[in-house]
Parts: C-alpha cells; structure tokens; sequence
C-alpha cells in the first residue's frame, strides 16, 4: 500500500508541478494577450481622435465654402444690378441722342427759312 501512496502522491506531485508550469507559461501568454490589447485600444483610440480632427476640418471647410458662396451670390447679384443700371443709362443716352437730333432737325429747317449758313453737325459716340 506504500507503494500506491507513494504513486499517488507522485501523481498528484506531477499534477501541481504541471499546473504550476501551466500557470506560469499561461500568465506570460495572458500578459501578452492583454498587452496586445492595449495597444489595439490604443491604437483604435488614437484613429478615433483622428477622425474626430477630420470631421471638425471638414466641417470648417464645409462652413467656409458656405460663405464662399453666399460671397459669390453677392458678387453675381451685384453685377447684375451694374449691368442692368448700364443698360439703362444707354436707353437713356440714345433716347438724348434721338431728341437731339431731332432738335437739330428742327431748328435746321428753321435756320434754312432764314437763309443763315449751314451749321456742321458732329454726332457723338457712346461708350
């Protein structure tokens, strides 16, 4: 009976030995899993930051095409309002333009009933 004692406590000798073992490699194994999982957490933190900075650049880019546009607007409408008082301006002037030279038709036909030389009449451009 000593003898399956003695086995049996060797048995149970080799069964802690061998856990022992196991837990010492195991926990090394575990370091290194919990290791490599913080720098994945770190690493996913830091693309987190990254697109979080993306975003607010994208977003002030977005606000400041917004203004770009709205600048362009003012730019545009403006320029039609100088077009359309140029247009104007240029009805007005050939409206004078045709006044006058009806004037001067007028008052031609008078100066020929009163036998005064002719007057040379020089026509004026517009620009």
């Amino acid at each position: 009976m000593e003898k399956s004692i003695k086995i049996i406590l060797f048995i149970i000798v080799g069964i802690v030995i061998v856990n022992f073992v196991a837990t010492i490699f195991g926990n090394n194994n575990i370091k290194g899993i919990r290791i490599n999982l913080e720098k994945a957490k770190l690493t996913t933190d830091s693309a987190l930051n990254e697109l979080k900075y993306s975003k607010s650049k994208l977003d002030s880019i977005k606000a400041d095409m917004l203004v770009f546009q709205s600048y362009i607007n003012n730019i545009q409408k403006t320029v039609e309002l100088n077009d359309n008082e140029k247009r104007l301006k240029e009805e007005k002037n050939t409206v004078k333009v045709t006044e006058l030279k009806e004037n001067i038709k007028k008052l031609r036909s008078e100066i020929e009933n009163d036998s005064l030389p002719d007057i040379e009449v020089i026509t004026t451009k517009n620009n």
